[in-house]
Formats: structure tokens, C-alpha cells, sequence
């Protein structure tokens, strides 16, 4: 028998082959899970990241507390449910329902408007107040006139449109929220075995693993505690303002603390339409009192002084005497900015945490990539 094929002679495997084939199959089992958990991901990175920001808070529970495992877990899920998750269902609730009662509202008086003369002279009215030649204005008078019943319809259509998206966001969202702490316990109590799983698998070398991920933690804590604690702070100082004008001061506060997860712009989703509405009903003072309130003490001190000083503080405070360990690129207020509309864009509401951690992790990248390839790289 050809010593090839003795029994007792092990084969020796095509190791190009059998390396490439495995790369295929590994590259075809990320591609069916990431598939298959798509409706799911926003919700398990908010997880992740909620997970990874107050994961030292239960280490100190299992450790100091002397709870177990699963204790800490179900009590820090609990408390992330009330201090976080909370306040952004019951602001989608309220929300939704007056969105919905206003686009109801739209629709009835559209559908119910018999006199269609009503609307045209309105429209002549706002086209007169700008900035169009008047040519052009007589020419969109001359074909709303002409088109009133398609445009009539088409409005209700639109409205009935609007209000189906809204109810099936807010669902979408809930949806993602009951994820977020259901996969929380799990995060908590496992994360330690995860981590080293992950450590194992990678081909790199541990220690670059460890700047990763230790680069992610650090990115998470810095990126979620003073984003809650901007927020908080934003709220609380609107919803103050709110009450003495008498307005219902604990919805615009939870909705100026949602909205101040936005960077420099971010409030004046609020205060805008809320000064407006003081405007209109007469309350001038209280409306510039509350305009510059917002752009001066919410816009400037908190957002823009504030901020940038509580992220350069954690920063520093979480940073090592690594040289290696730098999380200032939540520093930079550009970056911070366009990753945080972009993550809307893309995630909605979600995004508002996952774009500057995706950019922050991106520049880690580079710089891993800078310190692997050193020697390699033209420095002159």
C-alpha cells in the first residue's frame, strides 16, 4: 500500500484550501446573522452601549453588595428602565397622541371644507407675503384654482399617510425600547464571558484587542453619561422656565431633554414652536423672555460651554496612563455634530447615540491601523 495511503498515515490537508473555504464560511455566517438580526441591531448597539457605560456600577453590585450575578443584573435593568427608558416612552406616547389629534384634526377640516374659496384666498394671501414675482404667483394661483379637488384630496391622502407613519414609528420604537431591556439582563450578566470570546476569535494579537475594546468602553461611558447628564440639566432648566409661564413644564422639559442629545442645534427644536406659541397668543414678553433664555443659558452656557467642558472632564477622567488611551475625539464638536445627524438620519432617534461612537471607533481604526503599520509608514 503507497505510504500515502496507509491508514496510519494522518492526510495532510490542502491548508490554502481548507484556510480559504473557512474564510467563506465564516464571511457567510456573519452575513446570515447580521440578515437575520437587522430589525434588531439599533436596538442591541443601544443596548451595548447602555450595557458598557454602567457595567463598573454592577461590578460594584456584585462586588460590594455581595449580590449575585443575576441580581445585579435584573436590579441594573430596572434602573436603567426607569432613569432612561422611561422618560423617552412616555415622551414618544405623548407625543404620538398629539401628533395623531393634530393630523385628525387636519384631515376633518380638509375634508369638511365646503367652501373652496376659503382655502384659495388663503393661499393668495401667504404667496403675496413672499418674495415671488408676481407672474409666478398668478401662475400657482391659476393652477391651485384649477386643481382644487386633486389637491384637496391629495392633502387628506397625505395627512392619512403622515399619521399611519407616525403610529407605526412610535411602534417600531417601542418595539426597539422592550429589546433594549430585554437584552440589558443578558449584557450584564454575560458581557465578561462575551468579551473574552471575542478576545479569542479575533487574529489579533490581545493587547491590540484590548485597545479596541478598551477604547469602546471608554468612548461609551464618556459619550452616555454626558449626553444624560447635558440633557438632564437642559430639561430641568426648561422645564423651570415652562412652569412659570404656566405651560406644561414636565412634557417640554423630558422633550428638551430628548432634544438636547442633539448638539447646538438641538433645542431649538423645542424652544422654537414653544416661543412662537407665546408669540401668537399674545404673550410677547414671556415669548422673548423665553427666546433668550434658550439661545443664552440652554443654547450657549449649557450646550456649548458646558458640554465640551463636562466631555473634556470625563475624558481625562476616565483616560489612562496609556499614551495610547485617548478619547478626546468626543471632544471635537464638528465631528460630534455631523455624526449625530447622521446617526438619525440613518437610525432615527437611535442614532443620536450610535453616530459619535461609530466616527470615535472609526478614528480608533486608523490609529490601530497607525500603530500595526509604524515602521511602515512614510513619516517624513
Amino acid at each position: 500500500m503507497p505510504a500515502c495511503l496507509h491508514p496510519d498515515t494522518p492526510l495532510q490537508p490542502n491548508l490554502p484550501h481548507q484556510n480559504g473555504f473557512l474564510l467563506l464560511l465564516i464571511a457567510l455566517a456573519i452575513a446570515g446573522l447580521l440578515w437575520l438580526f437587522t430589525p434588531f441591531l439599533p436596538g442591541l448597539f443601544l443596548a451595548v452601549l447602555l450595557a458598557t457605560a454602567t457595567f463598573p456600577m454592577y461590578r460594584r453590585l456584585t462586588r460590594y453588595l455581595s449580590l449575585g450575578s443575576d441580581k445585579a443584573a435584573l436590579i441594573m435593568t430596572v434602573l436603567i428602565f426607569l432613569l432612561v427608558i422611561s422618560p423617552i416612552l412616555y415622551l414618544l406616547s405623548a407625543s404620538a397622541i398629539m401628533a395623531s389629534d393634530v393630523v385628525i384634526n387636519l384631515r376633518n377640516w380638509a375634508t369638511g371644507l365646503e367652501n373652496h374659496s376659503v382655502l384659495i384666498e388663503t393661499l393668495k394671501t401667504v404667496l403675496q407675503s413672499l418674495p415671488i414675482p408676481e407672474l409666478f404667483q398668478n401662475f400657482l394661483v391659476e393652477q391651485i384654482t384649477n386643481n382644487q379637488e386633486t389637491l384637496i384630496h391629495s392633502a387628506t391622502n397625505g395627512l392619512l399617510f403622515l399619521f399611519k407613519g407616525i403610529t407605526n414609528n412610535s411602534l417600531a420604537f417601542i418595539t426597539s425600547l422592550i429589546l433594549v431591556v430585554f437584552s440589558l439582563y443578558f449584557l450584564y450578566r454575560d458581557g465578561p464571558a462575551m468579551v473574552r470570546k471575542v478576545r479569542l476569535l479575533t487574529p489579533l494579537p490581545n493587547h491590540f484587542d484590548d485597545f479596541l475594546l478598551n477604547r469602546f468602553a471608554g468612548l461609551a461611558t464618556v459619550l452616555t453619561i454626558s449626553t444624560v447628564a447635558i440633557s438632564l440639566i437642559q430639561g430641568i432648566s426648561f422645564a423651570t422656565i415652562t412652569a412659570i409661564f404656566g405651560l406644561h413644564w414636565f412634557f417640554f422639559g423630558v422633550s428638551m431633554a430628548v432634544a438636547s442629545f442633539i448638539p447646538v442645534i438641538g433645542g431649538l427644536i423645542i424652544w422654537g414652536p414653544v416661543s412662537y406659541y407665546l408669540f401668537s397668543i399674545g404673550r410677547e414678553g414671556a415669548g422673548l423672555f423665553l427666546v433668550c433664555w434658550s439661545a443664552i443659558v440652554n443654547g450657549f452656557l449649557i450646550d456649548n460651554v458646558l458640554r465640551p467642558f463636562v466631555i473634556s472632564y470625563l475624558t481625562t477622567w476616565f483616560s489612562t496612563d496609556d499614551p495610547d488611551d485617548n478619547l478626546s475625539a468626543l471632544d471635537h464638536t464638528l465631528l460630534t455634530t455631523l455624526a449625530t445627524l447622521g446617526g438619525i438620519m440613518d437610525f432615527g432617534i437611535l442614532g443620536l447615540f450610535f453616530g459619535p461612537v461609530i466616527a470615535a471607533m472609526a478614528i480608533a481604526v486608523f490609529e490601530l491601523y497607525e500603530k500595526i503599520y509604524q515602521d511602515q509608514l512614510d513619516h517624513s
